[in-house]
């Protein structure tokens, strides 16, 4: 009998058993899932033949939210003496996904499994990572996943030698982590949004010759005379061919410059002439304290090379300022500076404060 005829009468024998089976009663409950469906309890092969071989170190491992698996199935091409034990290849691979890891408790769980096209027959060895060979994928984001917890692929690999099929099941767990992908919100313990604390704007001319201080509480310049204990003093710096402006405070402000594109939520940073009242188009025109993003006032006791970053938005904290109520929180700009005499600067200053 020639191998074709083996395949015919082993499939018609396959179909008899299977008439049997069908024609003999069912003790399962209507509405139990079968083992193909969703819930329904996987009965997995117990076949596991020496001439399919797999690697040591097949398991699983998390890549993003895709779970990634690993292992080679190989052909031993001397474990019998079949005549035809040399002409063995591989013929299919199935996968499933299961809830649980014991092979006795499995049930069927739809994700969707990616994996590359195999030829077959193909006698190369089959590598589940490889992007040359199976390179299986399953996403942890697949709406078939509902809860967390242990979770396997099972992987089924057949194979003929011209005279018999060989099989080998393998059950890889992997885990979809309750922490990350079934975290529980509880909405009665929920903080509530912060109201936004609303700051006013107000515009005053200063000089670093003649007006050098800017008192905060009452938005006005500071005489040269008395400066020296104002809120922020300003003084000229640098050199004749490079004139530079710097601030300093008489009241233990530290500063820093606004950072917003750098911290949450990540949006641009306000500038002169972009302020946030007017980017949001916000009525009446109000910047808020959160529309001032910083990082860190460090050692900012002072603030260099002003005119080079004259389109800078910064900070002035006031020593003890409160981050609830906005109190001693303050943002200022410098506006058109223009240079006067010996590197003196006339300016304007943009300041906001709480109301």
């Amino acid at each position: 009998m020639n191998f074709a005829k083996k395949l015919f009468l082993s499939s018609v024998f396959a179909v008899g058993a299977f008439g049997l089976v069908a024609c003999g009663s069912d003790s399962k409950s209507s509405t139990e899932p079968g083992p193909d469906e969703p819930g329904g309890k996987i009965e997995i092969p117990t076949q596991k033949d020496a001439n399919i071989t797999v690697s040591s170190d097949i398991g699983s491992r998390i890549s993003g939210d895709d779970v990634r698996f690993t292992g080679r199935f190989g052909l031993d091409l001397v474990v019998d003496s079949i005549e035809n034990s040399f002409d063995i290849a591989f013929t299919n691979i199935e996968y499933k996904v299961a809830k649980g890891s014991d092979a006795s408790n499995l049930t069927m769980v739809p994700a969707v499994i990616t994996s590359n096209t195999i030829v077959f027959p193909t006698e190369n060895s089959i590598d589940l990572n490889s992007m040359n060979s199976a390179f299986v994928s399953v996403s942890l984001l697949d709406p078939a996943f509902t809860e967390c917890g242990t979770y396997s692929l099972i992987v089924t690999v057949t194979a003929n030698n011209g005279a018999k099929d060989f099989q080998r099941t393998e059950i890889i767990p992997f885990e979809r982590a309750a922490d990350y992908y079934c975290q529980v919100i509880d909405t009665t313990t929920q903080e509530q949004p912060k109201a936004e604390v609303a700051m006013t704007a107000c515009q005053v001319e200063l000089s670093t010759n003649i007006n050098p201080g800017l008192s905060l509480a009452t938005c006005t310049a500071v005489p040269a005379a008395s400066a020296a204990t104002a809120d922020i003093i300003f003084a000229k710096a640098g050199s004749k061919s490079n004139p530079e402006m710097t601030a300093t405070s008489g009241t233990g402000l530290m500063f820093a410059p606004i950072n917003n594109g750098d911290l949450p939520p990540y949006t641009d940073d306000y500038e002169v002439d972009m302020w946030p009242e007017d980017m949001n188009s916000r009525t009446p025109p109000t910047a808020y304290v959160s529309d001032f993003k910083f990082k860190s006032t460090g050692t900012g006791a002072s603030i260099a090379s002003m005119i080079e970053n004259s389109n800078q938005i910064y900070v002035a904290l006031a020593p003890g300022y409160n981050a609830e109520t906005g109190v001693g929180f303050y943002a200022f700009a410098i506006t058109e500076a223009t240079e006067g005499n010996n590197g003196d600067y006339t300016f304007k200053v943009k300041l906001y404060k709480v109301q």
